[in-house]
């Protein structure tokens, strides 16, 4: 058990003794999950790992009726900290309170009896144990009181519509298509909103959605100061400063599967269950008074959801001319609204229409800033072929040997020839990149243009908010760097990528890319020996080698790392 250090009794037996008798405890709070951990206004984008189980640590002088010292901390901390708390009490008690010992202090759990007499021992404080402590249950009820829930995120009578549109949203997926530079105005003249801007997020961004800026100006001032904005503090300043209502998602994983199923026997195929990604909405607003907030009270429900029932339509009508050209396109829809007092109805009419110019204008902000900073990595996303299939792996053995020696593109390595042999581990770590036939072989080819792969990286990076992520890059043998994949933390602490990391480090940092066609069907995740056309042996290296430092992506479309 730690105690205290003999110069720390020293100077507490110098201080009084009263005949005063302490109360402490240590009780749980209520979890608040949609407040960020460092208290900031801030909204956590993401979802917590696990929620936040505070634990409130308090000392009360019970002669005099106050409280001495108060902390909160996690749950998980030990007793020490409640030991802190006391000692606080003792040297530097809240006011009206003086330094002075107690000369007794009751607790209610038994294990914190023994561990504080243990702790005290030489300072001739009595510690005993009662069942109830009525001063602390006072005060705690107080504190109680305190913690108003949050509203729900969504208020119930409208939840079921917004989350319908938000759905058509997922299918319709604009992200594919728009840059978050190109504006859509949608005319609302309802709940004191005379125009929302509509911005795509998530074409290479790491949240997919929608965020609605209440005004032209809001949302050209916060791209001007996420231009300007150099550190940390002021890109979370610069955040909290937008005037918006979002509707983001949370970012699927990347698709892995553990290994690399055996090839098919001759006439037969395993049929793989359709795939079906869940969606993950998140709602909230964003104003420079009031900050962040993860939930929308009735009127915000209510305009997110026809704005996006109006988005939806629009983007029916014109998404075909959209994937060619950002042109000026409108359309004016009917859309019902609920009335905010009853169930009635209200047919509204709603002018929906591009803005290519303050989309010009927007981009042109992002090149200025990029003429700046010309020592900016260059990263592309351009190379992997619409709707391609990239899976985490690991390749048996068995298999790596066929296709070592298959009539396909290979580009082998020495260091594989060498581990091959004592065939360590389960297999060989790959990454698959499944797409069409003609898709692959033009793949193939524009890999060849860059002089193969050199290597694999996992670059340390960061959103907007400050969270941690992971770029997976494929450095290119002419130095190019290709974006793979965007793995936040929950992914990378997750089991399958640790297991193929560390397979990549039994294998000496030996691993592969598997270049396939059969996107479709059966062979979807799930190759025959004819569907793989090229195979590369490459290596894993650490974020060093490439010297990047931690990126951030930033929030525009036209960013680079």
């Amino acid at each position: 058990m730690t105690t205290l250090n003999r110069s720390t009794l020293r100077r507490l037996k110098k201080l009084k003794q009263s005949s005063a008798v302490w109360e402490g405890d240590r009780r749980a709070l209520p979890t608040k999950t949609r407040q960020s951990q460092d208290s900031s206004n801030i909204i956590p984008l993401h979802a917590p790992e696990e929620e936040s189980k505070p634990h409130c640590l308090l000392w009360v002088d019970g002669s005099q009726g106050i409280v001495r010292s108060m902390d909160v901390v996690d749950s998980g901390v030990g007793q020490e900290a409640f030991v802190r708390a006391l000692l606080q009490a003792i040297e530097h008690p809240q006011s009206p309170s003086l330094p002075s010992l107690p000369q007794k202090i009751l607790v209610c759990d038994r294990e914190l009896q023994f561990y504080l007499r243990g702790v005290l021992q030489d300072l001739g404080i009595s510690v005993e144990y009662v069942e109830r402590l009525p001063l602390i249950d006072e005060v705690f009820s107080h504190i109680l009181e305190s913690f108003t829930e949050n509203p729900p995120i969504v208020p119930e009578r409208f939840a079921a519509n917004l989350y319908k549109q938000s759905e058509q949203i997922w299918r319709n997926a604009p992200w594919n298509t728009l840059w978050d530079h190109q504006v859509i105005a949608l005319k609302i003249d309802r709940w004191d909103i005379d125009t929302l801007y509509a911005v795509v997020m998530g074409k290479m961004g790491l949240e997919q959605g929608i965020i609605f800026y209440r005004s032209e100006e809001s949302l050209v001032k916060f791209r001007q100061r996420i231009v300007e904005s150099s550190s940390d503090d002021e890109i979370e300043e610069t955040f909290l400063h937008q005037d918006c209502l979002f509707n983001l998602f949370e970012t699927p994983d990347l698709e892995m599967e553990d290994d690399l199923p055996p090839f098919p026997f001759r006439g037969k195929k395993r049929s793989l269950p359709a795939e079906v990604v869940p969606m993950q909405p998140i709602y909230g607003a964003l104003h420079p008074l009031e900050g962040g907030r993860p939930y929308l009270y009735d009127e915000e429900a209510i305009a997110l959801t026809v704005a996006l029932e109006a988005l939806n339509k629009f983007w029916q009508q014109h998404h075909k001319r959209l994937n060619t050209s950002f042109s000026n396109l409108s359309g004016t829809y009917t859309v019902y609204a609920p009335s905010l007092d009853g169930d009635a109805e209200e047919a509204i009419k709603i002018l929906v229409k591009t803005m290519p110019e303050l989309a010009d204008e927007l981009h042109q902000l992002v090149e200025e800033d990029d003429d700046d900073d010309d020592d900016s990595p260059e990263i592309y996303e351009d190379l992997w072929p619409d709707n391609a299939l990239i899976n985490m792996m690991t390749i048996p053995w068995q298999q790596v040997e066929f296709l070592r020696n298959a009539s396909i593109h290979r580009q082998l390595s020495d260091s594989v020839s060498a581990i091959a042999v004592a065939q360590k581990g389960e297999g060989l770590p790959g990454l698959m990149i499944q797409t069409s036939r003609p898709k692959a072989l033009e793949l193939i080819e524009e890999i060849n243009d860059f002089d193969g792969i050199a290597s694999l990286c996992f670059n340390p990076a960061e959103d907007i908010l400050g969270n941690a992520c992971q770029l997976g890059l494929m450095v290119m043998g002419n130095d190019d760097l290709h974006l793979f994949g965007e793995f936040d933390k929950p992914t990378l602490n997750g089991e399958h990528h640790k297991r193929w990391r560390q397979r990549a480090k039994t294998n000496k940092g030996n691993v592969c890319v598997i270049i396939s066609m059969g996107i479709t069907g059966a062979s979807r995740g799930n190759p025959a020996p004819h569907h793989i056309l090229g195979y590369y042996e490459i290596k894993l290296i650490d974020d060093k080698e490439l010297g990047l430092g931690k990126l951030r992506a930033e929030p525009d479309f036209d960013f680079e790392f």
